[in-house]
Formats: C-alpha cells, structure tokens, sequence
C-alpha cells in the first residue's frame, strides 16, 4: 500500500473530527433531555439517577448510550417494556447534527473558539424550544444561560494570545450584537405588550365590548330607573371576569429575552433574518391550527407557543448570517 497523499490524510482527520463532533453532539442531547424534562419541575439535574417514567426502575448505563440505546431496544423500556417517546432520539440525534453543521459552517482556523460558543448557545436554544412545545413556557435559568454565552463570546473576541486571537468572527463585533439585542426583541415587546392588548381590549374581546356598552347604558339611565341596578349588576360581573381572565398579551417576555440574547449573539442582520422566518413560519403553522380547530369553541384553541419558530429563525439566521439580507438588499438595488 502507497503512501497515503496529504489531501486523503487531511479528509480523513477532518471525517474523524465530524464524528468526534456528533458524538459529543448526542452525548450533550441527552443531557439536554433531562433539562427539558426536569428543569420546568423543579428537580435536580444531577441528584437523581434517569429512570423509567411509567415503573420508575433506573435505567442502566449501557441503557443510555444516546440514540443507539433507543434504537437497540426499539423504543422500548427493558424493564417493563413501556414505550420510550421517540422524541428522546430526536433531541440527541437534532444535536448531534446541530453540532457537525455548526463545525462545517464555521472552522477553527477561521472562527476560533466561535463554533464551540454556537455549540453551547443552540444547546440553549434546544432547551428551550421543547420546553415552550410542553408548556409554552422557558425557564428562566436557561434564558440566562443563553445571554451568559452570547456575553462570553463578545469578551473572548477582545482576549488575545502571542497577538493571536483565540475567538475570531468578522461579521459580528459587538456593536452589531448590540444592535441585533435591541432590534427584534424591542418589536417583540411592543407588538405583544402594547400594540396586542390594545387591539384585543378594542376589537376583540366580547366582554369588553359588552362592558363599553352598559357603562354607556349607565349614563343615559337614572338612578330611579327600575334598570339601573340590572345594569350596575351586570357592570360588576363583567369587569370580574374581565379580571379573572388578566390581561392579553401576544407574546411572553421569554420570546423577548429570547431575541435579545440570539440578537447579542449573531447580530442584527441574522438577528432580522431569524424574525422574519418565525413570523412566516408562526403565520403558515396559525392558519393551519385554525383550520383543524375550526370546530372548537374553547378561548385558547388558537393559542400556540411562538418561541420554536423565532428559535428555528435563529438556527437559520446562525448559519446564513446576513447573506439573506444582503440578497434582498442587492436585488432592490439591481431592480433600479
């Protein structure tokens, strides 16, 4: 056998690399399971042994080899033979291939310790999208989290060894992260804390209609009016169920921490990207949710979580950067 060339040598550490990567990659999906799980509960990530949901017998090492164990025991526990929700695999296999995109996206010799920082971000990122598919709710340590790893990758980009930098990325610096903290996340807050409750309090919600009208009903009756106590009743029960039910808001303050901290970390460009493909992605998945619930009555059959979609923009957004942007800015300056 011949001398191997440097170009086979090179494609063949850079493959090893790869699966070193995705390995890794699934390792940290399981643990990201467990954080998906039991963060929201309140439990302790590392107290207690993983076990099975339905008999609660823990579940042995050569058990949670990730993805090859689900596979092996065919989604199966091998204690009682419940089901394993396939979704397990899926957040390790996501990972993993997260992972190896990220490091073929961005190498070391031009990024630096980038791609591992974008590693650790989507991890985040993972969390908590599944996270706000339970229970359209992020836990706020794992919002934190991801601001910790957007604030720690701006400082590694000033740290320098032998006047060589150890994190390099040419297209965010952080006047750019900071633009892209302030830019989607700022729209976020107004359109689902402004802009909505004012919309729904006005046009519609029925027992605010209803309440504008008998308290216009109430100015134009007396006191003497054999009505007035109907109508004072009637004011009293409207405004405590209009209590009851709180206020409306159209986004949750996790979807604002949530853009602040992927804006900080990718920039303005990607940062807008990423807004753009969650409101289509969120308008297409809303008409068609209203479709298949077009029967249902109930207050929130048209409530969805908006957080995966403005995380899947973010996804993208991490690995178009600003080309999607520059693309439309270009063609509007062809079409002149």
């Amino acid at each position: 056998m011949g001398n191997l060339s440097l170009e086979t040598m090179e494609n063949i550490m850079n493959i090893t690399v790869y699966v070193f990567v995705f390995l890794f990659g699934i390792t940290i999906g399981s643990f990201l399971n467990v954080c998906i799980l039991r963060l929201p509960r309140g439990e302790s990530l590392v107290k207690r042994n993983s076990h099975c949901m339905t008999c609660g017998t823990p579940i042995k090492w050569y058990d949670l080899i990730p993805v090859f164990s689900w596979l092996i025991l065919r989604g199966k526990c091998r204690a009682c033979g419940s089901k394993i929700s396939p979704r397990y695999m899926l957040v390790e296999s996501l990972t993993g291939v997260m992972f190896v995109g990220i490091f073929l996206r961005y190498n070391f010799f031009d990024y630096g310790l980038y791609p591992v920082m974008l590693c650790l971000f989507m991890a985040g990122l993972i969390v908590l999208c599944f996270q706000d598919i339970d229970n359209r709710e992020m836990c706020v340590s794992v919002l934190i989290y991801t601001f910790i790893i957007a604030i720690a990758s701006h400082v590694l980009n000033f740290i320098t060894v032998d006047t060589q930098k150890l994190f390099f990325f040419p297209e965010t610096d952080i006047r750019d992260g900071i633009y892209g903290m302030l830019s989607v996340s700022l729209v976020i807050l107004v359109m689902g804390f402004v802009v909505t409750p004012l919309f729904y309090n006005a046009f519609v919600s029925e027992e605010r209609k209803s309440l504008r009208g008998v308290k216009a009903n109430l100015k134009r009756t007396s006191e003497s009016d054999r009505n007035y106590k109907k109508l004072v009743a009637e004011k009293e029960a409207l405004e405590a169920k209009i209590k009851e039910e709180g206020p409306v808001f159209g986004f949750g303050m996790g979807d604002v921490i949530l853009m602040a901290a992927g804006g900080l970390m990718l920039g303005l460009k990607a940062t807008i990207t990423a807004g753009i493909i969650a409101v289509v992605l969120g308008a297409i998945y809303g008409v068609i949710l209203k479709y298949i619930r077009r029967n249902d009555d109930s207050e929130d059959s048209n409530v969805f979580a908006f957080g995966p979609f403005l995380i899947i923009g973010l996804a993208v957004g991490a690995f178009v950067n600003g080309s999607l942007i520059d693309m439309y800015l270009n063609s509007l300056h062809i079409g002149r």
